[in-house]
């Protein structure tokens, strides 16, 4: 039976929405394909209707779910100012949780896949571009942040800023085992990050 371009369309956007899951929780090598279509509910055939190999999914679900993050930072910067909230500080607050420290699936895919991305010629590049996406959000809130600087001082405070970010996630993730030193963790990468933008 032919299937039309509709429930072909919500059949590739339940395998990339599984696929960011899964592999954000277990890592890429860590799924198997039929994992991904299990969860989305499409027989494993199925897949391939979509992607030619997995290693295109990861690239194409990676740079989605950092993509996705960027339109949620942007739902939140909205909730911010109408609750009189610095839009820069809600989102880095929001990243920096010990929810999003011990839960991989709810996190961002740098911390979780940003090491095996960066490994694999087709995976690395499209994560890029999603990283980008991120880096964009921050850049405009450090634009509004700092008028007067330039373009290339914006870019750079944003970069600083997700850097210490990734950077306290996975490392308050390594201190698991010490509660209060992975909190601090937490604590000292949301305060650099807000020193980066401002």
């Amino acid at each position: 039976m032919k299937v039309d371009q509709q429930t072909m369309a919500a059949h590739r956007a339940a395998i990339l929405k599984q696929a960011g899951r899964l592999f954000r929780k277990r890592g890429i090598d860590g799924v198997a394909v039929a994992d991904i279509t299990g969860a989305a509910g499409l027989t494993h055939g199925a897949f391939y209707g979509h992607f030619p190999s997995k290693a295109a999914l990861a690239a194409e679900a990676c740079r989605e779910s950092l993509e996705r993050s960027a339109a949620y930072w942007r739902k939140e910067i909205a909730q911010a100012r109408r609750d009189g909230v610095d839009p820069l500080a809600a989102i880095i607050d929001d990243y920096l949780t010990p929810t999003k420290r011990d839960q991989h699936d709810r996190s961002c895919a740098i911390t979780t896949l940003g090491h095996e991305a960066s490994r694999d010629a087709e995976v690395g590049p499209a994560m890029g571009s999603g990283v980008e996406a991120l880096l964009t959000v921050l850049q405009e809130l450090v634009a509004e942040r700092r008028p007067k600087a330039g373009p290339a001082v914006h870019a750079d405070a944003a970069l600083a800023a997700l850097a210490a970010m990734n950077g306290g996630l996975t490392l308050a993730r390594l201190l698991a085992a010490n509660p209060k030193r992975s909190a601090a963790a937490l604590k000292a990468a949301a305060a650099l990050a807000k020193r980066a933008a401002d």
